[in-house]
């Protein structure tokens, strides 16, 4: 019997390690100033405020949605630092006929993928950056505070 309880240790340690690190991969825990610190930047500038998170983990990829009010300035220095562009409307759109097809597009896919509600207006702003094998994006709506970000991974 005591020949065993090393073994019976050692098996249950793994399938411990193995367990937490499934819940880690499939289920993270949803702290949205968190997951702001790790995808966006950290610290969490002041300004934000109201975090809403979701997301979207296929085996493959990942999509993940903060939906949050950030001041101007703090957006801008975040999209500087960070060296995000914005998106070529002339080539972004000639895929459809208006800017707001564009917007629906992505509103449903949130929604689809994340069941997350956002409203896209004509005054959204869209900047993005291209990171690996995944591409970034803010939509920021120019006439408020209202700011989507998107981490679009495959």
């Amino acid at each position: 019997m005591k020949k065993f309880l090393p073994i019976g240790i050692f098996l249950a340690v793994v399938i411990f390690a193995i367990c937490y690190s499934f819940k880690q991969r499939f289920y993270p825990s949803l702290n949205p100033r968190k997951t702001f610190e790790r995808l966006v930047v950290n610290p969490v500038p002041n300004s934000i405020t109201n975090i809403e998170e979701s997301y979207f983990l296929g085996l493959d990829s990942a999509f993940w949605v903060l939906h949050f009010q950030i001041s101007r300035t703090d957006l801008e220095n975040i999209l500087t630092a960070q060296h995000f562009n914005p998106i070529n409307e002339n080539e972004q759109f000639k895929e459809y006929p208006r800017k707001e097809d564009y917007l629906f597009l992505w509103k449903t896919r949130i929604h689809e993928l994340t069941k997350l509600d956002v409203n896209f207006t004509n005054s959204c702003a869209v900047f993005f950056l291209k990171e690996g094998n995944g591409t970034k994006y803010f939509f920021f709506d120019t006439n408020s505070t209202e700011t989507v970000f998107i981490a679009d991974a495959h």
